[in-house]
């Protein structure tokens, strides 16, 4: 067998033949790394760490120059070091580096609950809107925010498993059918004083109005799905499944309430722009027109920053406060199907605690809105509670 070895060089030039003592010299002094590659006698190459009886250049020695005699110090080739640095990038499988997913851990990836609720959230609304259609683009969002809550409140504060069909049919049954029979009954059957009672000047028939009006129909109309699944399934009703329908009730209720108002805005502010445009062309002179266009630029101004606030406040906010109310009525109608007797006092406090507190969210809006969020808290202190007392007597 022959003693001829050969390595390659920074360049990853062959350099050689040389025979053992050379070889071991080179590896000693420093001038040959651990993963430089190594030509054997056989004809195979290898990382010189992996060949017996090769010792390398100690750190101390190679980093700590000091340590050392400058007669005992090896003689530094910086080529060499650049060579190890090149050498690692040749040995290095890019692909596994930056791409972590492959077919071990793919399938674990893809059933983790958490990996697709975030990527959702993250690529979800930019798809919305990259949509042409502006209405499209509008329900998209506001139902986006209303399926986050409802899967916050579903996966977070119910923690339930339970198939998602029936709740998800209650927000389309109640923003769609629910939404408009409301309207429909509003200007049909109602009596208009009645109606106009929370826009009047008085701030104590404001509340009234808000409580009696505005409290009373929606949270009669939100509660509809609840007992519609009572009714179907009876003494086999799951009391987490009533409030699961009760949220995603109200979320679709405040999801559809939300596309009326940002229309309302629209057209507002469309009706705006016709206004300014009429006042400036009938102006009497130049100083007038002007003095029109730039009132008529403030008021388009603030009414767009008014639209923004109100949208972004009625998407993230008010969505989760009408499932929250939906979900203490609820409450109370689980409450009433084991009470015997006492069903109708039930009943009636179902109703009477989130139109309260409905109505008076509402009325603090007008006044300070600061005040309405301490109602939107005290509102989910008191849901949580009840449902611990459900989880309680389960």
């Amino acid at each position: 067998m022959t003693n001829t070895w050969y390595y390659y060089d920074f360049f990853g030039n062959k350099k050689g033949p040389i025979d053992w003592e050379t070889l071991r010299r080179l590896a000693v002094s420093g001038k040959i790394f651990p993963n430089t590659q190594i030509v054997t006698p056989e004809g195979q190459t290898k990382q010189a760490s992996k060949i017996a009886g090769l010792q390398f250049v100690t750190n101390t020695s190679a980093n700590n120059p000091a340590s050392t005699t400058p007669s005992e110090q090896p003689n530094y080739d910086p080529m060499e070091t650049v060579q190890e640095i090149l050498n690692t990038f040749r040995q290095t499988d890019f692909k596994k580096e930056i791409i972590p997913v492959d077919a071990d851990n793919a399938a674990k990836l893809f059933k983790d609950p958490i990996f697709w609720i975030v990527f959702a959230l993250g690529i979800l609304p930019l798809l919305i809107t990259s949509v042409q259609d502006a209405q499209i683009q509008l329900y998209g969002l506001l139902f986006f925010f209303a399926m986050l809550w409802g899967g916050i409140l579903r996966g977070l504060v119910l923690k339930s498993s339970d198939s998602v069909v029936l709740p998800v049919a209650a927000f389309f049954i109640t923003g769609i059918v629910g939404v408009n029979t409301l309207f429909f009954v509003y200007s049909h059957f109602l009596p208009s004083f009645y109606l106009k009672m929370p826009d009047a000047e008085n701030p104590l028939i404001r509340l009234i109005g808000y409580i009696f009006q505005v409290g009373v129909c929606e949270e009669l109309c939100k509660i509809v799905p609840v007992v519609l699944y009572l009714i179907w399934k009876r003494k086999k009703a799951s009391p987490i499944m009533m409030l699961l329908i009760g949220v995603f009730s109200g979320l679709g209720f405040a999801a559809f309430e939300n596309v009326g108002y940002a229309i309302s805005h629209m057209v507002a502010g469309a009706e705006n722009i016709a206004q300014t445009i009429e006042s400036v062309l009938t102006s009497q002179s130049e100083e007038q027109a002007v003095q029109e266009l730039q009132t008529g630029s403030l008021n388009a101004a603030r009414q767009t920053l008014s639209a923004m606030t109100t949208m972004m406040l009625r998407s993230v906010s008010l969505v989760f406060a009408h499932a929250i109310w939906t979900g203490i009525f609820s409450y109370y109608i689980i409450c009433a199907t084991t009470s015997g007797k006492r069903w109708v006092v039930l009943c009636c406090l179902g109703l009477a605690v989130p139109m309260v507190l409905h109505g008076v969210y509402d009325w603090l809006c007008d006044l300070e809105p600061g005040f309405a969020a301490l109602i939107i808290g005290g509102s989910f202190i008191l849901f949580y509670g009840y449902l611990s007392k459900i989880r309680e007597s389960r």
